[in-house]
């Protein structure tokens, strides 16, 4: 998953707990939390098939990807024709398995540095969502199959100096849609409503951005990406560009045996 993609899905699943109030409020978060975290930290277990279709202007690209972890940080092969890997792509993959394993200490720090950077910037914002919105219970709905709960989430008021995961909450409010056995969610939908910093003062995610998403279960406790739609609108020093895209996420397989297979053949 890419870093935009990552922050989209980040921004939206700030609203995955709180579907009730009253008396089971305490109950409630804590075991959203608890699930949270659990499928945050099972997601680098799984490899999986990434497809991305991307929109800007008239231009329309594809690609599909085999993603896996190795040595601790993901690789993306790319696939051909009928989902399968080419030849040439499959000893890249052996030689980046053999590379990481034999790298020394300072590279593999650097490699590892640089992909958990990334997900602590995410995970920050995940953690930060407790204090950081106002929630509404809507209604009750089947979504997918599942019965559920409806929430709504809007932005609390918060003053003195904020963290970048404060400010990237502070604009956002969305829909989610909570599955009411397990407490995964089911669907995100969100939209940024004031400017979102992103990488740094000079790169903003702009109002009119729109995500949603849609959570699948690939056991019974834990619950990955399934689909990720985004109409994204950024700005870049004095650029703003409008990109649409559209991903999904499947065959989820633990990345032990995925990795197993692909070098054998």
């Amino acid at each position: 998953m890419s870093g935009h993609q990552h922050i989209a899905v980040c921004f939206c699943l700030v609203f995955l707990t709180l579907p009730c109030r009253g008396a089971d409020l305490e109950e409630i978060v804590s075991r959203g939390t608890a699930t949270l975290k659990s499928d945050w930290a099972a997601d680098s277990d799984y490899a999986y098939v990434e497809k991305d279709e991307a929109q800007k202007g008239d231009s329309t690209t594809s690609k599909t990807s085999q993603v896996v972890y190795i040595a601790g940080s993901d690789y993306y092969m790319p696939l051909g024709v009928d989902g399968q890997p080419e030849r040439g792509e499959l000893e890249k993959l052996k030689n980046e398995v053999q590379r990481r394993n034999t790298e020394s200490a300072d590279e593999r720090r650097k490699r590892l540095e640089k992909y958990h950077k990334q997900r602590s910037e995410n995970e920050a914002i995940v953690l930060d969502f407790p204090n950081a919105f106002n929630f509404e219970l809507l209604r009750g709905e089947t979504m997918n199959g599942y019965p559920a709960y409806v929430l709504s989430g809007t932005p609390k008021k918060r003053t003195g100096p904020l963290s970048l995961a404060a400010k990237v909450l502070s604009g956002m409010r969305g829909t989610i849609w909570i599955d009411k056995e397990t407490f995964h969610a089911i669907r995100v939908e969100c939209d940024v409503m004031t400017p979102v910093p992103v990488y740094g003062v000079l790169a903003r995610v702009l109002p009119g951005t729109h995500i949603e998403f849609g959570m699948t279960p690939v056991t019974h406790s834990t619950w990955l990406v399934g689909d990720l739609s985004m109409k994204l609108r950024v700005s870049k020093l004095f650029f703003k560009s409008t990109q649409l895209t559209h991903s999904t996420y499947t065959n989820y397989r633990l990345n032990t045996l995925v990795l197993a297979d692909l070098l054998s053949k």
